[in-house]
């Protein structure tokens, strides 16, 4: 039996409310944090996404993804659901590697993704394509900016 199967018993006897499963997980990753990491991050209440009864199957696939031994790998689900093409490990490789900026990313921000997606698929499949400039620090690879021909330069050439 998984988490999300022990969530839903604890649910019917009384004892729990939706979200334990990643309440848990959420402790756990906390737990690693040092006070200055801890401080710094910010978590956004899934209650409306993730944990929507209306979101089941996606909060199921997240719960079958906790449920893996550690290192978990978001290509390794077993029979892995898609929303609008994309798949969690889809997501997870579309976020992290147009925006080096970004150093983590929990898998409840994978999975609010796909619920995104989901919701109005239009805007995150443009939140997902998205690259940022770098207006201040100038341009380098992986860089909006670079890609359009603005090679370091601190204005940009008028068009």
């Amino acid at each position: 039996m998984g988490s999300y199967d022990d969530e839903m018993k604890r649910i019917e006897q009384g004892i729990g409310e939706r979200g334990d499963t990643a309440r848990a997980y959420f402790a756990a990753l906390d737990a690693g944090f040092s006070e200055e990491e801890s401080f710094l991050k910010h978590r956004p209440d899934y209650s409306k996404t993730l944990f929507a009864p209306e979101n089941d199957d996606i909060y199921q696939e997240f719960c079958r993804f906790i449920d893996m031994p550690e290192p978990r790998y978001f290509d390794m689900v077993d029979n892995p659901m898609r929303v609008e093409g994309f798949t969690a490990a889809d997501v997870y490789y579309s976020m992290k590697s147009k925006n080096d900026r970004i150093v983590s990313i929990d898998a409840a921000a994978v999975y609010a993704m796909l619920v995104n997606l989901r919701d109005k698929p239009q805007l995150y499949k443009k939140v997902l394509d998205f690259r940022p400039t770098c207006y201040q620090g100038g341009c380098g690879m992986k860089d909006a900016a670079f890609d359009a021909g603005y090679y370091g330069e601190r204005t940009f050439p008028k068009a």
